[in-house]
């Protein structure tokens, strides 16, 4: 149970210290060859070739959390339709797109940023972006599933019980649930 702690621990500090925005992505890109292809993955395999930039997004929220906490939050969003081109998009024409789109709408600069995309187009799932890695004559950006967490939980690092939720004990109780 310690181990299981520490990993979960571990996953929030690594899961905090590496979100990405806009700004931080055309920095990383900026190192990188323009002319490279940019192959974002996700599930194992390559977003198809031909792939489209359909939307930059930037949103502010506001929700309560299972504890009672009121926050707001600026989120930024990329839709991916997957493609059935023949090239995938280089690194500099979608630097010049996400440079654009700054300009035109600052906020989406710095504000938390996730993926839309869904293989095939079928539906459309929540993804994390990781930073782009060059990959012989390509940059590749992983795409992984978001996931739901406990915010209460988060914040005091406690583990919820797989069987009992984030309330089932009194520690996790009191920083959980209203």
């Amino acid at each position: 149970m310690i181990a299981l702690k520490v990993q979960y621990i571990s996953r929030i500090i690594e899961m905090k210290g590496s979100e990405m925005n806009f700004s931080t992505l055309l920095s990383a890109l900026k190192s990188c060859d323009p002319d490279a292809k940019l192959v974002f993955m996700s599930d194992g395999r390559e977003i198809g070739a031909g792939y489209h930039v359909t939307e930059l997004r930037h949103s502010s929220s506001k929700g309560i959390d299972c504890g009672g906490n009121i926050e707001t939050w600026d989120e930024a969003r990329l839709q991916l339709l997957d493609g059935a081109g023949d090239s995938h998009m280089s690194v500099g024409k979608f630097s010049a797109i996400v440079s654009k789109s700054l300009k035109s709408i600052p906020e989406l600069s710095h504000a938390s940023l996730q993926v839309e995309f869904s293989p095939d187009n079928i539906g459309l799932n929540l993804k994390t972006i990781a930073a782009p890695e060059p990959y012989g004559n390509a940059v590749v950006i992983q795409l992984h599933d978001a996931r739901a967490l406990c915010k209460p939980a988060q914040r005091s690092a406690l583990v919820p019980s797989a069987t009992s939720g984030c309330c089932g004990s009194t520690k996790a109780a009191a920083a959980c649930c209203a």
